[in-house]
């Protein structure tokens, strides 16, 4: 009997989970874009492609099909239903989106094929408590996050566009946190890099670029460099 009762506990957590899982996968449903007469995209990524969603209660769904709007920070997915519905970031720990395989095949090195977002980074200005940012690296002395933006413009006339009508331009921007919550914007290059740290930690920082070899314009690199020197 008590085998059995066991048994039945354990099934009605599972269902529960399941249940308050599927929670996360809720939102509101998605629009019609308002952008189809623009130029350009609010899109990262122009297509649907697979994302891996974590719950804040610790459930984790992968094969999610995404489109991340980063002109509105909103997050699309298909849901269980098959509905497209902007998710629900308040149940939302973190998400792992795959970038396009020709994206990882058109030359450029170095590139990351899993990114991952999360929120809860409002130190940075511009940045919203509940907008999700690449996070490159995590760490008790460093933090290095990257900022995808569609800026919606209206390019000034000339003589080639009479009424050249609004467009999308596509921006990153890097931000570097120290341990102080102290927020400096960088550039993903080297030099820039080390003379952002603090003046204690550029020796080791050299250091560490020279034994690996490192390259802080790639974001593998960036990846290393940081966990490295985050364990120093």
């Amino acid at each position: 009997m008590k085998k059995i009762l066991y048994i039945l506990c354990l099934c009605c957590s599972s269902m529960a989970y399941g249940q308050i899982s599927n929670m996360s996968m809720n939102g509101v449903p998605a629009r019609v874009t308002p952008y189809t007469d623009v130029d350009g995209s609010p899109y990262l990524f122009p297509d649907w492609e697979k994302a891996q969603i974590a719950t804040t209660n610790g459930g984790v769904k992968s094969g999610v099909s995404y489109k991340f709007n980063i002109h509105d920070n909103v997050l699309e997915v298909i849901n269980e239903a098959g509905n497209a519905i902007y998710l629900n970031k308040d149940f939302l720990e973190y998400a792992v989106l795959e970038r396009p395989s020709e994206l990882m095949n058109d030359g450029n090195v170095g590139r990351i094929q899993d990114l991952l977002f999360k929120k809860g980074f409002d130190v940075v200005d511009g940045v919203a408590e509940k907008d999700l940012v690449n996070v490159l690296a995590e760490g008790e002395n460093y933090t290095l996050i990257r900022k995808f933006y569609s800026d919606l413009v209206t390019p000034p006339k000339n003589s080639y566009s009479p009424s050249p009508g609004q467009m999308f331009v596509f921006e990153e921007s890097f931000y570097l946190i120290s341990s102080t919550n102290e927020v400096q914007k960088v550039r993903a290059k080297t030099g820039n890099i080390i003379k952002a740290l603090n003046q204690s930690d550029q020796a080791e920082a050299k250091k560490i670029i020279k034994e690996n070899k490192l390259n802080l314009s790639r974001e593998d690199h960036l990846v290393i460099f940081f966990g490295k020197l985050n364990e120093a």
